[in-house]
């Protein structure tokens, strides 16, 4: 079994061997190796509802019979649980993110391919096969990346994403961060709206880019809704979105929870069943969504400007209520002198215009619109534009207070 790997997590994988070998000794291992294996292990952890959710229950749907293939099943399985358990996981911030995080993390996926591996060999099944393909492909989109796992809002992955129960919409996680993530619902199945539900703990912003036609729910009003929007989402509170034209609309949005992990949408939903046009039907710019921001006005906004320059569009404190932590949304308008974000917290980064570079712990990454990624906390990354268009990005953070 080989696995696909870029320069830089080879080496990595070399230095936790070596490491393991000597007793586990963190001698050997720089600062610049910490930084880079708390990218990878953050590229892994996107994958807890995403591939590692996903392979096992397409696995599920095609049982073995021979008692060797059941075993080597099992071995597959109860890795794919332990890898999905990691993401409760802090990632640290000195030599434990390879020694420890970084490396059971590879000896995980490895763990996966290989049983899938002599599973085949023993009794071979196409669906398994194809489960096991599309299991490497999602992990060598982050062992065989630059250092530096950027994905993209524009479709929905094969064996990637998510079905949240009790409301039947697929979501596929984008970036997943330390207690907030950026992801998509992909409303181009039989289910073309978002259900209306609320969370206990959960927080959330919706975003919305145009062409949009439809009607947001919030509360117990809904307005119509077709311009650019991002709305924010307080706990116990209803939301939801009906889709008026024939087109599908579908609905990047940031969840965040200080009482569970960013993954947590799937653990805190709560169906509401009112039929939505028995809400009050109220104009956009009424109170009931007066945090509501014209998502797309702002970025053209930031997109005339000269300099690098960040601004606030949704405050923490709108969402925030009884310590369940508050999103906050920005846009900066990265300058030709670049922009430096560098903070003690996770940051998750869109890119809404223009094409540019990113640099973390010496990877530098290309980037145009729609890509996400991560910057883990205490890390810097720089961002530079480049080609002609101004290079807008939207970035997301989770506050406390």
């Amino acid at each position: 079994m080989t696995l696909r790997m870029g320069p830089g997590y080879a080496a990595l994988v070399d230095r936790a061997r070596s490491a393991h070998a000597a007793g586990r000794n963190p001698a050997s291992v720089g600062p610049g190796d910490i930084g880079r294996a708390r990218l990878y292990c953050y590229g892994f952890r996107g994958q807890v509802i995403g591939g590692f959710h996903a392979t096992r229950v397409v696995l599920e749907q095609h049982v073995p019979v021979d008692r060797e293939a059941v075993a080597w099943r099992k071995r597959t399985v109860d890795a794919l649980a332990d890898l999905a358990d990691l993401a409760m996981d802090a990632v640290p911030n000195d030599y434990r993110a390879v020694l420890s995080t970084f490396h059971h993390y590879d000896c995980g996926v490895r763990r996966v391919l290989e049983s899938l591996d002599h599973e085949s060999e023993i009794d071979s099944n196409p669906h398994v096969t194809r489960s096991a393909a599309l299991f490497r492909t999602t992990v060598e989109s982050v062992s065989g990346a630059g250092g530096l796992t950027v994905t993209q809002d524009t479709h929905a992955p094969e064996q990637a994403s998510f079905v949240v129960p009790n409301l039947g919409i697929v979501i596929v996680p984008l970036v997943y961060g330390d207690f907030h993530s950026w992801n998509l619902a992909w409303l181009a199945g039989e289910e073309r709206n978002v259900p209306t539900h609320q969370h206990e703990r959960g927080v959330e912003i919706h975003l919305g880019y145009q062409p949009t036609h439809g009607q947001a729910v919030l509360g117990e009003s809904r307005c119509e809704c077709d311009e650019g929007y991002a709305m924010p989402i307080p706990p116990m509170t209803a939301h939801g979105w009906v889709n008026t034209s024939e087109t599908p609309h579908h609905v990047p949005f940031i969840f965040g929870s200080l009482d569970h992990g960013g993954w947590g949408v799937f653990l805190d939903v709560q169906a509401r069943t009112e039929p939505v046009n028995t809400l009050e039907l109220v104009e956009r710019d009424s109170p009931a969504f007066g945090d509501m921001v014209y998502l797309e006005r702002e970025l053209d906004r930031m997109a005339g400007l000269e300099g690098s320059e960040r601004s606030v569009l949704i405050p923490h404190t709108a969402t925030n209520r009884d310590g369940s932590g508050g999103l906050e949304l920005a846009a900066s308008h990265v300058g030709r002198e670049g922009l430096l974000f560098h903070g003690d917290l996770f940051r998750i980064v869109s890119v809404a215009r223009g094409s540019g570079r990113v640099r973390i712990a010496n990877f530098e990454q290309s980037l145009e619109p729609h890509d996400h990624f991560g910057i883990p906390a205490e890390m810097p990354a720089e961002l530079i534009p480049t080609g002609d268009a101004p290079l807008v990005v939207l970035d997301a953070t989770i506050h406390s207070n």
